[in-house]
């Protein structure tokens, strides 16, 4: 639906900023109807995704009347205050997610029963496997391309609010859920938005997301054993 109504807006506007977002989202939203019509592995859906959309991007942006496709494809640069933002971010997401499992004590999603029935060492290497691939393309589609082209109608400040937003309610049925979920989701990814427009670049938020999902990642296993 999310695709639909976005690849409807650029059939409407004809902007750049509607068409390359268009271009991405509605690829992006694609590879994951594919792969899950098809039963396809999860492995190779989130290949798919986290390749296939931003090649149609850059495929896009090769027409000089839509401009630059990624500008946001950089490494950005690592400031001091960055650093140290990213890292009090990873620690009290951490801080926020034991607070919130021992006061709510929540059933585990599908997918965390499935890893507490692995060896411990085993479930660790898959956390830490899927918060290396999952920020790819999430970091792509909230702090890249959803963040770039609403600053290009609305201002940074603007966007930085929206895609969060948006960021927080994609988590409203992950880790943690519901309210609050969607509430810390919002937050982590305000922050994440912040970083993105203060680096200029989105190496530094896939970091930061890779450390911090990892943690979260860890910490479900141990305290919803």
């Amino acid at each position: 639906m999310v695709a639909v109504v976005v690849v409807a807006c650029a059939l409407i506007l004809r902007s750049p900023a509607s068409i390359r977002a268009s271009a991405f989202i509605g690829t992006l939203f694609g590879c994951f109807a594919v792969g899950i019509h098809f039963g396809w592995p999860p492995a190779i859906t989130t290949a798919l995704v986290c390749v296939l959309p931003l090649g149609c991007l850059l495929i896009v942006g090769r027409r000089p009347s839509l401009g630059a496709a990624a500008p946001w494809l950089r490494r950005g640069s690592i400031t001091p205050e960055i650093f140290w933002l990213g890292l009090v971010t990873v620690v009290l997401g951490g801080v926020a997610l034991v607070v919130w499992a021992l006061i709510v004590r929540p059933e585990p999603a599908e997918y965390l029963s499935g890893l507490q029935r692995l060896p411990l060492w085993l479930a660790i290497l898959g956390t830490v496997a899927f918060a290396l691939v999952n920020p790819i393309w999430e970091e792509m589609l909230f702090r890249g391309v959803l963040l770039t082209e609403l600053a290009s109608v609305w201002g940074t400040r603007a966007a930085v609010v929206l895609q969060a937003m948006l960021f927080g309610a994609a988590h409203s049925a992950g880790f943690p859920s519901g309210i609050a979920g969607m509430v810390m989701a919002m937050s982590w990814g305000f922050v994440l938005g912040v970083i993105r427009a203060r680096s200029g670049g989105i190496l530094i938020t896939y970091l930061v997301h890779v450390t911090a999902n990892a943690v979260i990642g860890v910490l479900a296993v141990l305290i919803l054993v």
